[in-house]
C-alpha cells in the first residue's frame, strides 16, 4: 500500500486525520505539521500499522579463502 495522508473535515468542523501505510511512528512525522497547523490535538488512535516495525531483510555473504582442506 502506498504511503497516504486523509483530511476529513465534518460539517461541524471537527477534523479527523488518518495515515495509511506508515510503520512505527513514521505516521506522527508525516501528521505532525498538519496537526500543527489546525491547532490543539483533541485525542489520538494508533492503528496496528503503529505497533508494527520496519522489517528490513539484510543479506550476508561469507566470504572464504576459495580452497579446500589439502
Amino acid at each position: 500500500m502506498s504511503r497516504q495522508i486523509r483530511v476529513r473535515v465534518s460539517p461541524t468542523g471537527d477534523v479527523l486525520i488518518e495515515a495509511y501505510g506508515f510503520k512505527g511512528s513514521g505516521c506522527e512525522a508525516a501528521t505532525k505539521a498538519i496537526e500543527e497547523a489546525l491547532g490543539t490535538k483533541v485525542s489520538c488512535r494508533r492503528k496496528s500499522d503503529y505497533w508494527s516495525q520496519s522489517v528490513s531483510q539484510q543479506n550476508q555473504q561469507k566470504v572464504g579463502d576459495g580452497g579446500g582442506e589439502s
